[in-house]
């Protein structure tokens, strides 16, 4: 097929070559001189106009071997002017309708130049991909055991194995296998994989494609790959299609009056023809990803494309174990490393995080000169994953090194005496990333149900830097450094009062912004949580002072302590006040 390719665009080049060398003359010829009636009348009476050539737009005359034209209009050119012509001895020839032989020639060899110079721009655009594309794998050597975490996604799959196992089975009852299944989830989280797979324990044709694959420069060609695509499906059937991303080609039809939006248009047309038209897809199955499912057109969603939707989502806790077991098989583990902590320390993390989070502890067992993979690497790799780089290297002055201390105790302090927050698992006041200082929370278990005591209780905590700043400083001292919390707490505050129903002013009741705000009453309620939290972080701070000022030594005396830590200071303070 390369080969063809090159052949065809070689011998287009060729004819373009040819064609050029042939019309230059044309194009560089001079042009005609025009002249008057009355000229050509005097010249005529004179004996000088040795040639006229009669056109339908006028004559070409030849005066003293010099090449004329003369505009005439057909209505007034006469029998009466030919025989004055021939008269006064000029040589009258005719020439049919249209432009002279020998510039149609030029024209039509120029036409063919172009088109030969637009078939080039096709070979290279439409020829060139069709090399390689769509290119499908036979022997696919995943299988649903390197896919962990997912088992109810598994489990619905295993009818679409059943059935490109043994679809005789299924067509004798009169099942229909399903056209479509429409993985939906966030991204890592192994849609590409379980595509693979599942072509991998059916052991069927797959054939591999994204959403931006269709897009192209000229009109038409996207349309003609998908028909392609699906033709090359039906030849090695059974097969599946992965196209992943696949919003980028099945969103949904807005009747745009562009050229771009009739192309997309005609695309995505064609995909929903070929799916369930008038076309047969026997032994076809297309399985699409994204990320994006409220953006797909209705149409291809419907039962006959897209049967069914799976989805994909984050791990839990036991899937996450799962999913480091699966890694773990080609990194070499310390035997002290316990998979079931890293996986409960690793909340919200995708299958591709923890695919990470284990090459980045490889790294910095490499870095170290080890042969094993021990705890310190993989803790050094979530904080990398989590907060961002250290930046040690950043040169901070005494001053804001105490100011950066004061207020991640205030955040440490508060998370260790307010009820329902989640545990510290660190405080620090190394930079990581953009910011200068952190203290990270961990929870002991996965929540889908978050009540308000916890939202409460993260509001506090976000407010404790801040009013630590202020407590020790005062209220002049503050500084830019709760801009991140300050944006967390109204994020939080603002989705209580106006998704999750917990103002008991606003009511249960979902409130949309108008423009660019949201009602004066509902603003004034986000206000109103955020100075109560504030002024509860504040009191916290007041009356634990002693414990803050513990929490900020140790930070300044060792810049990193640990949960437990954190925990024994607090506590040691507590004890002391109470006696």
């Amino acid at each position: 097929m390369r080969r063809k390719s090159v052949a065809i665009t070689a011998a287009v080049l060729a004819l373009a070559v040819v064609a050029g060398a042939v019309s230059a003359p044309f194009f560089l010829s001079e042009k005609v001189h025009e002249i008057a009636y009355s000229d050509f009348s005097r010249e005529l009476e004179a004996g000088k106009v040795r040639k006229v050539q009669v056109h339908d737009g006028g004559l070409s005359v030849w005066i003293a071997d010099q090449e004329a034209f003369v505009r005439l209009p057909s209505s007034l050119l006469s029998a009466q002017t030919v025989d004055r012509a021939t008269a006064l001895g000029a040589q009258v020839d005719f020439k049919p309708s249209g432009i002279d032989a020998s510039h149609a020639a030029s024209f039509v060899i120029s036409l063919i130049m172009v088109a030969a110079v637009l078939a080039l721009v096709a070979v290279q655009v439409d020829f060139k991909p069709t090399n390689r594309w769509p290119r499908a794998v036979k022997n696919i050597p995943d299988r649903f055991d390197n896919v962990a975490g997912q088992e109810e996604a598994k489990a619905e799959l295993q009818e679409v194995i059943a059935f490109l196992r043994n679809t005789q089975a299924f067509e004798t009852v009169g099942a229909r296998i399903p056209r479509g299944v429409l993985m939906v989830g966030p991204p890592g989280t192994g849609k590409t994989l379980i595509a693979k797979a599942l072509a991998g324990e059916a052991g069927v044709s797959f054939m591999a494609v994204s959403g931006s694959d269709f897009s192209a420069p000229l009109i038409g060609i996207a349309k003609s790959r998908v028909s392609k695509l699906f033709d090359q499906a039906r030849r090695r059937a059974p097969c599946l299609v992965f196209i992943d991303e696949i919003d980028a080609i099945g969103r949904k039809r807005g009747g745009g009056s562009s050229a771009a939006d009739r192309e997309f248009e005609s695309t995505l047309n064609q995909l929903l023809v070929e799916m369930d038209g008038f076309n047969t897809t026997s032994g076809v199955i297309v399985i699409g990803a994204t990320n994006r499912v409220d953006v797909l057109d209705p149409a291809l969603l419907r039962p006959g494309r897209f049967d069914r939707q799976v989805h994909i989502g984050l791990p839990d806790i036991n899937g996450r174990e799962a999913i480091l077991a699966v890694h773990a098989r080609n990194v070499k583990l310390a035997a002290s490393v316990d998979l079931a902590s890293i996986a409960r320390g690793t909340p919200g993390f995708s299958g591709a995080d923890l695919g990470n989070l284990l090459n980045e502890a490889a790294i910095f067992a490499a870095r170290d000169g080890v042969a094993e993979i021990n705890r310190d690497h993989l803790e050094a790799a979530r904080n990398k994953i989590i907060m961002g780089l250290e930046r040690r290297s950043l040169v901070i002055t005494s001053e804001e090194r105490r100011l950066v201390a004061v207020h991640e105790a205030g955040h440490a302090l508060c998370a260790c005496l307010t009820p329902g927050s989640d545990k510290v698992h660190s405080a620090t006041i190394v930079p990581h990333g953009q910011a200068l200082g952190l203290v990270m929370r961990l929870p002991e278990n996965d929540r889908y149900c978050i009540p308000v005591e916890k939202l409460e209780a993260d509001l506090i905590v976000a407010m404790g830097g801040r009013a630590a700043e202020e407590v020790v400083f005062g209220p002049r001292k503050v500084t830019t450094g709760a801009a991140s919390d300050i944006a967390h707490a109204t994020n939080i505050a603002t989705r209580m009062v106006t998704e999750w129903g917990m103002s008991p002013t606003i009511g249960m009741v979902k409130v949309a912004r108008s423009g660019e705000s949201f009602p004066r009453e509902v603003e004034q309620e986000i206000r109103r949580i955020i100075e109560e939290m504030y002024a509860t972080a504040k009191a916290c701070i007041e009356d634990n002072r002693e414990a803050l000022d513990a929490l900020v030594d140790a930070l300044l005396e060792h810049e990193t302590i640990e949960g437990d830590e954190v925990r024994r200071i607090v506590s040691l303070s507590e004890r002391r006040l109470a006696a």
